[in-house]
């Protein structure tokens, strides 16, 4: 996966305080969010009945259409903009324990079996159904990110502080 417009910066460094080169990320992370929804959706198991009552706790409208998939390596994006983008602003690879993507959820196989970590992403997906999907949810959580960075971004409070009250 390649960024058209970030590519075209020429490999200069990436300001997201521009609204072009931001909406490029936007644009870039809205692919790379939808490409592996596609994929976590046709690889993916199904969420148990456990975990299908938990996803309706937590707010999921529809979760029979979530699907899981543990994975060694939580596959990080190849356009090296957004990569460098995402290691600024808190999200180094080596981080990755979980990531949503819409209905699809991949899992490192090491923290595969947390609950703590299924339901912090399942709040994840009740936020992508309440902004209006993928490029909603992109949008206004590279929002937060350059404007608050990882730990302080409001998606990520509700999805930490959700779990937290279990």
């Amino acid at each position: 996966m390649t960024c058209g417009g970030c590519s075209g910066m020429g490999g200069a460094r990436v300001d997201p305080d521009d609204p072009a080169q931001r909406a490029m990320l936007v644009a870039e992370g809205t692919r790379y969010a939808e490409a592996h929804e596609r994929t976590i959706l046709a690889a993916g198991g199904p969420l148990s009945a456990g975990e299908l009552a938990d996803a309706r706790r937590v707010g999921v409208q529809h979760p029979e259409r979530v699907r899981v998939l543990v994975t060694d390596v939580i596959p990080y994006p190849e356009d090296a903009e957004l990569r460098s983008v995402m290691k600024r602003y808190g999200l180094p690879p080596e981080m990755l324990r979980g990531k949503t993507l819409g209905y699809g959820i991949y899992l490192a196989t090491p923290a595969a079996k947390s609950w703590r970590l299924l339901r912090h992403e399942l709040v994840h997906v009740a936020q992508y159904e309440r902004l209006g999907g993928v490029g909603p949810f992109v949008r206004e959580y590279f929002r937060q990110l350059f404007d608050s960075g990882y730990g302080k971004a409001a998606l990520e409070i509700e999805a930490r502080q959700t779990v937290a009250g279990w």
